[in-house]
């Protein structure tokens, strides 16, 4: 498993996406991070809880986490290297679970970019202002609850991509529901006086996680939430996965 697992980070590695993806978590960080700390009252910046909002929501990892997820499956068959892939490793389920080690670990990696983007930006704009950032135990569990978060979408994304395999539906498709159709679904249950089953859509779930949202689910019940997802798509895409043919 290690050497899948390796393999998997060397494919990412050996291409250039991956300097779009960090080049998109350090500059969408960074700004999200200088607008919030910037736009902060003055009685709002010395607040601790402030502090640690700021880092939860400017962190901007988790879509991209998703979309590296879903992109290191659907690129292998995009480019019609799956058939090599599976020939050097028959077992489809040890390809999928190494894709998803691998990925948990660069969204760790991204999400812990974004964390030190953030901090680097926001705790001079918090200075200038006068206020000096509180580094607490709470900050640090704070960070704790991003990079899972983050790494959950990663893992989610792998599941995504294996049940979808169209890598162009699969993008759209996730950025579609993360950018709309979410909060369009979450409208739709509000209208039926069913806010607490819009509290369990992955984004909501997951933001209970991170922070990023306080009035929604606890963030040990989103985290449960998240992982059923992560481990229910991971399911589905073995499945099809399993039962795809690649001669």
């Amino acid at each position: 498993m290690k050497a899948l697992v390796a393999a998997e980070l060397l494919k990412f590695r050996t291409t250039r996406g991956w300097i779009g993806f960090v080049v998109a978590v350090v500059g969408l960080s960074g700004i999200a991070a200088a607008a919030l700390a910037g736009s902060g009252a003055a009685f709002e910046i010395d607040d601790p809880e402030f502090q640690r909002d700021l880092v939860s929501t400017s962190v901007a990892a988790s879509l991209v986490a998703l979309l590296v997820g879903i992109t290191s499956v659907t690129v292998e068959w995009r480019h019609g290297t799956i058939t090599r892939t599976l020939l050097g490793m028959p077992r489809r389920a040890r390809i999928l679970v190494a894709k998803e080690i691998a990925v948990v670990l660069i969204a760790t990696g991204l999400a812990l970019l974004g964390v030190l983007v953030v901090l680097t930006v926001a705790v001079p704009v918090l200075s200038g202002e006068g206020a000096g950032f509180q580094f607490d135990g709470e900050l640090a569990a704070r960070i704790g609850r991003v990079l899972l978060a983050v790494a959950l979408w990663g893992a989610l994304g792998v599941g995504v991509g294996a049940l979808l395999k169209s890598q162009t539906f699969a993008l759209v498709a996730a950025i579609l529901w993360t950018v709309v159709l979410e909060a369009l679904v979450g409208a739709l249950l509000g209208l039926a006086d069913l806010d607490g089953v819009a509290d369990f859509l992955p984004g909501n779930a997951l933001d209970a996680l991170d922070g990023s949202v306080d009035d929604l689910l606890s963030p040990a019940v989103g985290g449960l939430v998240g992982l059923v997802y992560a481990v229910g798509f991971g399911v589905l895409g073995y499945l099809r996965l399993a039962r795809s043919d690649v001669t």
